[in-house]
């Protein structure tokens, strides 16, 4: 039975990822274990790319590297003609250092540091995603002593509710993002922008946020983007020729996501999406800018798995049941973060028991540090292979070492076959950086002892 695409239960092997069986991953490469099957990345990009070049040829889909982010990912991402979305000099070094296109990366983020717009800048990427005013003139400067000049897209704050948790909506005018659509705020980070001699401003960006359900905020967000291109044109004569509209579609992690009338797919939110750009282009008689959109989550999402090993089961005096795996909120802090909820089951098939419910927790010294609030398990024992998943979004990008906890290995399945992508921390890497005291501290700690 196929519960995810190229993800199935079967009754003799149990959980089957990319067609290998989940049991057998566990035993070659141990646990916790994130694993991927690459068949289905491919084929979800490959959804978003015909989808949206069918509808609107002059276009791209850029991966939100933030999502999921491996030198293999990256090179996946290229393989399939997508560009690449990074947030940090440390995603655009893991990109430079893939191989990815530079002219296909663009960075974001609210804060760039002088180190990460000289490196992007040094590396020719293809668009730096200008958040504010500050941002602008430190990148005129570096862009200034470098002899270059750099494209650059003005991420702009729509003001749009996209009705989702408050820690995942970027879209609203308090969000800390881009520059508020509030005023002539925008007005003049544009007019700034057309004054440096060291950018060209190509266009806008926005983002409203994510794991989002409804079509609508994101047809809103499009049309408040198009309203603000036209008036820039009868303004100044700006034409506007890219325009980005982020990304941010929801996936469903257990069956109380999502709408009773049906989710968008991809196709259906992208030819939504991309209308509304032609129709409202069309109205205000603006040219057609270049359109681009950043799905992460729904690509990587669903097909991702973390198998665990089940370390003890115990019955609480109030009748509930916990179920303590060998991770926790080390390699998954999205439950304690913002209450992200998930589905868990068996990787072997069978069960000693009917489903019962069962609190699935990991390791960490801290109460909160639980998994799955309230799963249906079948009764477990101690070193039964535990699967939770759609885990395959921001799980890897958000991991710690909280508690000295080693990081899973990253184990990608393509052509039925499983190879390792990230090693498995070992606890040597945990002091690698660590270094001992200066030889004077110790003679200083020697006088002192001998003073008493």
């Amino acid at each position: 039975m196929e519960i995810h695409p190229h993800i199935d239960l079967h009754e003799e092997k149990g959980l089957v990822i990319g067609g290998v069986p989940a049991s057998r991953l566990a035993k070659k490469f141990g646990t916790p274990l994130y694993v991927y099957s690459e068949d289905a990345i491919v084929e979800r990009m490959r959804e978003y790319v015909s989808a949206l070049s069918d509808v609107y040829p002059d276009s791209a889909v850029v991966y939100a590297g933030k999502a999921y982010l491996t030198m293999r990912m990256a090179r996946l991402a290229a393989q399939e003609g997508l560009f690449l979305d990074t947030a940090s000099g440390g995603e655009l070094y893991i990109a430079l250092q893939a191989g990815f296109p530079p002219q296909k990366i663009l960075l974001h983020g609210n804060n760039k540091s002088a180190e990460e717009l000289l490196m992007a800048v040094a590396a020719g990427i293809g668009r730096i995603v200008v958040d504010n005013l500050d941002e602008m003139d430190r990148l005129q400067r570096i862009a200034r002593k470098q002899r270059r000049v750099q494209n650059v897209l003005i991420r702009l704050t729509p003001g749009i509710d996209p009705h989702t948790h408050k820690y995942l909506s970027t879209g609203e005018i308090s969000s800390k993002f881009g520059v508020a659509m509030h005023g002539d705020r925008h007005f003049a980070a544009v007019l700034e922008a057309e004054r440096s001699p060291n950018l060209n401003l190509l266009g806008f960006h926005c983002h409203i946020g994510s794991q989002v359900f409804e079509v609508s905020p994101f047809i809103a967000a499009a049309r408040t983007m198009l309203d603000f291109v036209a008036a820039l044109k009868e303004r100044t004569g700006i034409v506007t020729r890219e325009l980005d509209l982020g990304g941010g579609l929801g996936v469903r992690y257990t069956a109380d996501d999502g709408n009773s009338a049906g989710d968008p797919t991809p196709a259906s939110y992208v030819a939504d999406l991309a209308g509304e750009v032609k129709r409202r282009a069309a109205e205000l008689s603006v040219p057609l800018p270049r359109l681009f959109v950043e799905p992460g989550r729904s690509i990587v999402a669903a097909a991702g798995v973390t198998l665990y090993t089940v370390d003890s089961v115990k019955e609480l005096p109030n009748g509930e049941v916990v179920v303590a795996v060998d991770g926790g909120m080390a390699d998954n802090p999205r439950p304690m973060l913002y209450g992200a909820r998930y589905r868990a089951v068996p990787v072997l098939p069978g069960g000693r028991a009917e489903l019962r419910p069962a609190r699935v927790v990991g390791k960490h010294c801290e109460e909160g540090d639980t998994l799955i609030e309230k799963a249906e398990l079948p009764s477990l024992r101690a070193g039964d292979l535990l699967a939770i998943l759609v885990s395959g979004a921001y799980q890897h990008s958000m991991r710690s070492s909280y508690n000295a906890l080693l990081n899973p290995a990253v184990v990608h399945v393509a052509d039925k076959q499983a190879f390792v992508v990230v090693e498995r921390q070992k606890y040597r890497d945990l002091i690698a950086k660590e270094r001992p005291a200066p030889h004077f501290m110790a003679q200083e700690r020697d006088r002192a002892a001998n003073a008493y």
